[in-house]
């Protein structure tokens, strides 16, 4: 590895084993001992990164230790604030905290809306317009989560190539509004576009879909 790589992995908090796994099996039990390893004196934004990998893991106990430890108060600056709450949500989400994850999006859903559609980070709005749709209905608030989820769409035309990750959210809104029949043929639908599409980076990206698209069912 050349000078040049060993200077972006530091800038980007990561090394060239970390990424290596990444590439090779994404968010895993050895990307995180790898992590762990590669972090010994964690920063905030490195438990951050940690706690999110640890929930699509659904290690929530160890996320959630890892999140406890995190100061975001009044001096955080804004993308601590944005990851942090972001990462709550969804450790929420995954422990069934329907209620926790609606008091977080209440309190903070005025800073996380500007956040995530501010030029700097929209890249990402994908992600919190998901979570935002699916604490909302899991909520009862159904009409409130199909404008997350139109949001979602329209960021999906910009930066989402796929076009899975609406998808996903579709079959986990109609499966919460309780129409099974609607949620099982977009599952459907979404299943057959997953394994015929040939566009993805990385090899464990389609296994990681049909998972997710799983567990929306669920």
């Amino acid at each position: 590895m050349g000078l040049k790589e060993k200077i972006l992995y530091k800038l980007m908090g990561t090394n060239e084993e970390i990424e290596t796994i990444y590439k090779q099996k994404g968010h895993c039990n050895e990307w995180v001992e790898a992590y762990k390893n590669g972090h010994p004196k964690m920063k905030v934004m490195d438990k951050l990164t940690l706690a999110d990998a640890l929930v699509s893991l659904e290690k929530f106990d160890e996320a959630e230790a890892l999140l406890e430890s995190v100061n975001v108060g009044i001096t955080a600056d804004d993308i601590t604030k944005g990851t942090y709450f972001l990462v709550l949500i969804n450790l929420y989400i995954g422990q069934n905290r329907a209620a926790d994850a609606l008091a977080i999006l209440e309190k903070h859903g005025k800073f996380l809306n500007i956040f995530y559609s501010a030029p700097a980070y929209q890249r990402m709005g994908g992600a919190f317009y998901d979570s935002a749709a699916v604490v909302l209905a899991m909520n009862g608030y159904h009409d409130d989560a199909s404008r997350y989820y139109e949001l979602e769409k329209q960021w999906a035309v910009k930066y989402d190539k796929t076009g899975i990750y609406p998808m996903i959210t579709n079959v986990r809104l109609l499966k919460l509004v309780g129409n099974e029949e609607a949620a099982q043929n977009e599952a459907e639908t979404a299943r057959n576009y997953i394994n015929n599409y040939n566009g993805l980076d990385m090899p464990w990206q389609k296994n990681s879909f049909l998972k997710m698209l799983d567990k929306a069912l669920n």
